[in-house]
């Protein structure tokens, strides 16, 4: 299951950016997830409960937010959003290139300090 792997990399990053801000812990971790990533949004909050045991993550949440699947035509360059998995254009059927949903990114990291009414999040 990759997702273990996704996940240990997600908190390697969470982490050293708590350590930048030299926060106390992670409170929360915001990820966006497309339908071409090749993650499943269930394996991965499986896996991040499983992984995020240490005392910095004991209480994070992950935050997962499906994204659609947007194109841009390679003639008429019109974006639209993908629906079934149909990769030609709604206005002219050429071919198109993908511009979003096809990643899996982190977007943010809450952070909570000594003081338990400090919160900081950075992108």
């Amino acid at each position: 299951m990759h997702e273990h792997s996704l996940v240990k990399n997600l908190l390697r990053q969470a982490d050293a950016i708590r350590r930048q801000h030299d926060a106390k812990r992670v409170d929360e971790i915001r990820v966006e997830i497309g339908p071409l990533s090749g993650v499943e949004p269930l394996l991965l909050a499986s896996a991040f409960k499983q992984l995020a045991c240490e005392e910095i993550f004991c209480n994070a949440q992950l935050i997962i937010d499906q994204v659609e699947l947007v194109a841009r035509c390679n003639a008429c360059e019109k974006q639209f959003v993908i629906h079934d998995f149909d990769f030609r254009c709604a206005d002219c059927g050429r071919g198109v290139d993908v511009i979003r949903g096809d990643e899996l990114q982190l977007v943010s990291v809450s952070l909570a300090s000594d003081e338990p009414a400090t919160t900081g999040k950075t992108r």
